[in-house]
Parts: C-alpha cells; sequence; structure tokens
C-alpha cells in the first residue's frame, strides 16, 4: 500500500460526492484537502504510535475501522481527528486552509468525513501492533530511533516508508 492507493481509495468512490453535497464543498477542493490532508495524518499516527501505548491505541482503531464501508461519519470523525492530532489540530486545520485555499470550517468538515474511511482503508492492511510501525514507517518513506518497544519502532518504520512514498510523488 502507497499513498496513491491511500488516495485513490478515499477519492475513487462516492465519498467525494458525499462529502460534496452534505457540506457544499466543490469536488476540487475536496481532493485537494484531501491530498495535502493524508500526509499529515500519517505523520502524526506516526507520531502517536512512537510509544507501545500509542502504537497499541492505533492498532486497536485500525482494527475496529477494517473492513468498514466508506461513508460519512462526522461524530466518529472528529473523535478520530481529537485524538491524531490532539493539541495541535487548529493549527493542521489552518495549514491545510492556507494550503488549499479552503476555509478552516471546509477543512474541519473534509477531515472528519475522511478520518473514519482512512483508518478503514488502512485497517483492511490487518496490521498487528508488531507490523504497525514498519507500516506507517513505511509510508512515510523513513524508519524510527531505536525504542524499548518493539511495538512503537515497527510502527515509526512504518510511518516512515509512507512518508518516503509521499514526498517523491
Amino acid at each position: 500500500m502507497d499513498l496513491n492507493n491511500i488516495i485513490s481509495s478515499l477519492t475513487g468512490n462516492n465519498l467525494i460526492g458525499e462529502i460534496s453535497k452534505k457540506f457544499n464543498i466543490d469536488t476540487n477542493k475536496i481532493v485537494s484537502v484531501i491530498k495535502a490532508a493524508i500526509p499529515k495524518f500519517i505523520s502524526a499516527m506516526h507520531s502517536n504510535a512512537s510509544t507501545s501505548a500509542g502504537a497499541s491505541a492505533l492498532s486497536q482503531a485500525l482494527s475496529e475501522h477494517a473492513g468498514q464501508a466508506l461513508g460519512l461519519n462526522i461524530e466518529d470523525g472528529m473523535k478520530i481527528l481529537k485524538k491524531i492530532f490532539g493539541g495541535n489540530l487548529g493549527s493542521v486545520v489552518s495549514g491545510l486552509s492556507s494550503q488549499t485555499s479552503t476555509s478552516n470550517e471546509q477543512v474541519s468538515n473534509i477531515l472528519a468525513a475522511i478520518a473514519p474511511n482512512l483508518l478503514s482503508v488502512l485497517g483492511n492492511g490487518n496490521f498487528s501492533v508488531g507490523n504497525l510501525g514498519g507500516l506507517l514507517g513505511g509510508l512515510l518513506g523513513g524508519s524510527s530511533s531505536s525504542s524499548s518497544s518493539s511495538a512503537a519502532s515497527t510502527a515509526g518504520k512504518i510511518l516512515g516508508g509512507l512518508f518516503g512514498k509521499l514526498k517523491k510523488k
């Protein structure tokens, strides 16, 4: 799985139309926000997974969302955003808003709409705590520093690889 596959999974279906209809946002803006947001999601998940508790929580969230049909679940999405980005959510929204010429409210709505769907797409990879870090590190294109926890180390590797693949695009 690479960044293009993730983005295609999120944009190549009816989800974009549902978001557009619900929030009256141009589909091109939605796609632009999604493309800009995915690296931020992956990077934040990588950071969260740098501890064994974070890696375990992320693994559980991916497991819970795996296999779910893509669609709108804004309430769940807002909870996910708060867990993934924590106190940085406002700056992430503001940065994406500036980057994509989209209002903060629209960015927040798009992020909340895609968050559960992103976990579903990533969760379909059937990752365990033991290999979660490798997946995320792979998506980020790097590796994490050594850690006393193999789960945290593996999570770092997964995210590192993903980020590297995103940077190359």
